[in-house]
């Protein structure tokens, strides 16, 4: 069985002139902030960790508002003119899983897009580097493809062969 440490702080005060940082800090931080109070900032900054490069690169989170009646939070999210705005909404769903997920718990309830005439789309930053592959997998691919008879076809699995090849051996 453990015993508790007996630790007597004194109440008397050693210095006058000075107080201790957290005797004033930690009271008013323990009601200031909630948990619930930080969703916002990880939705605008992780917005792309969250939802993926295809949607962020169309779509800006603005804000999260709480309504206390509800009990539900609002995503404002802004979109370029165009059918941007359609794309989110049929997307509804599938986003506030996406976030939702992210958090644990249902802490978005709904969407609300608006459109930024002023807001341009970002490039989706891809890497398309051609496989590297020696000569004995490129005979390899060969070898299986030598009994197609389509030319279309036989290119097409030969690059789906090189890209499986390439991607196993960087993972290893």
């Amino acid at each position: 069985m453990k015993k508790k440490a007996n630790i007597k702080i004194s109440d008397e005060r050693h210095c006058k002139e000075l107080e201790s940082l957290g005797s004033i800090f930690i009271p008013i931080m323990n009601g200031a902030f909630d948990a619930k109070d930080f969703i916002e900032a990880d939705v605008i900054l992780k917005w792309e960790d969250i939802v993926g490069s295809e949607i962020s690169s169309f779509s800006t989170p603005v804000k999260v508002k709480f309504n206390p009646k509800t009990d539900e939070r609002v995503i404002h999210i802004e979109v370029p003119v165009g059918g941007f705005a359609l794309e989110l909404q049929h997307r509804e769903i599938y986003l506030l899983d996406k976030i939702n997920s992210y958090f644990g718990y249902k802490a978005i309830h709904k969407l609300l897009i608006s459109q930024n005439a002023n807001m341009r789309i970002k490039k989706i930053k891809t890497s398309k580097k051609k496989p590297i592959l020696e000569e004995s997998d490129k005979n390899y691919l060969l070898e299986l493809s030598d009994g197609i008879n389509s030319d279309e076809l036989k290119e097409i699995l030969i690059k789906l062969g090189e890209n499986v090849i390439s991607s196993k051996k960087e993972n290893t």
